[in-house]
């Protein structure tokens, strides 16, 4: 819930360019100036600032190296790593409302995963380089959705900015084709867009190795390990911590990674915990001590399937 309520102030503080509603305009002030941590377009009638990765793009376009953007993005990374995914990211946060639609869900094939270094490197880079054209930008479905979706709505309103748009052309049949799928796929894999394809994703988990905040664990706090009877020296692989995944990691092995966006999820049964290079950090949330109490007291009643508890206390066959 928290996370939840950070999300919404995020989205506020990125988009609340609220005048922009009536005039069928967007803001062109001084902060567009500034790159927000996160995926929101730049034509957003309702952004205050701009998307890091077309800036990224803007400096490629005009042979300059991006110091600025990859500065802040460094300073931010260094700090927090990916969290900003995880907290701030209105995108995310959409994608993580679509999943809760009742429709098929399944995984997909780990390698997809480094698709995002691909469209990072080529897309954002190389056809960048070649073409003078910001291509991510016009196909991004986070652009689509912020950005060319209103701008249709305010071309039909007899928006004066939007005079000379086109909108029947075949780049932006693509863009919204593409928004269309990834929407399908939104609603039966947790968060697509951010493990295959977020090129800001990529170059912000390159920091979470060493960034200040990491996240760690401490199996002998884990609320479902000591209703079994564990002996804390392994995971109990109940599989709890990793269906709270919304990057669909295996928790513990994977806590950490470059596509660990630091949501905490996976810190609600105790054994996960956060912590900062230079201090001790948290050792849990809240309700995760109150499971791991509750779980202590009530261990015979846990819920804990019999085959998972049948395999913790099946001998060691070596």
């Amino acid at each position: 819930m928290k996370r939840r309520i950070v999300q919404f102030i995020a989205l506020l503080l990125t988009n609340s360019y609220f005048v922009a509603i009536p005039r069928a305009t967007f803001y062109q002030g001084a902060l567009k100036g500034v790159c927000v941590p996160v995926l929101n377009c730049y034509a957003c009638p309702l952004a205050w600032g701009s998307c890091p990765i077309g800036a990224l793009q803007h400096f490629v376009i005009i042979r300059q190296f991006p110091f600025y953007v990859l500065g802040i993005l460094g300073l931010i990374g260094v700090f927090v790593g990916r969290f900003p995914c995880g907290w701030l990211c209105p995108f995310g946060w959409f994608q993580e409302i679509v999943y809760k639609l009742k429709l098929p869900k399944f995984s997909a094939p780990n390698w997809l995963r480094h698709m995002k270094y691909v469209v990072l490197v080529v897309v954002c880079g190389l056809i960048a380089w070649w073409t003078y054209e910001p291509w991510f930008c016009k196909i991004c479905p986070a652009g689509t959705l912020e950005g060319g979706l209103p701008w249709l709505l305010w071309q039909a309103r007899g928006s004066e900015g939007a005079e000379g748009m086109s909108f029947l052309t075949w780049v932006f049949g693509l863009k919204v084709l593409i928004l269309a799928v990834l929407v399908l796929l939104m609603g039966m894999m947790r968060r697509p867009f951010c493990r295959f394809v977020c090129p800001l994703g990529a170059l912000l988990g390159l920091t979470n190795k060493f960034s200040l905040l990491q996240m760690d664990t401490h199996l002998d706090d884990c609320a479902i390990a000591y209703a079994l009877g564990s002996d804390f020296k392994n995971c109990a692989s109940c599989m709890h911590c990793s269906k709270d995944c919304p990057m669909g990691l295996k928790v513990p092995e994977e806590i950490g990674s470059v596509d660990c966006i630091r949501c905490m999820n996976c810190t609600s049964y105790g054994s996960v915990y956060w912590k900062m290079s230079l201090g001790q950090g948290g050792r849990g949330t809240d309700r995760g001590r109150a499971e791991a109490a509750a779980a202590r007291g009530a261990a015979r009643e846990a819920a804990i399937t019999t085959e998972t508890a049948e395999k913790l206390e099946a001998p060691d066959s070596s």
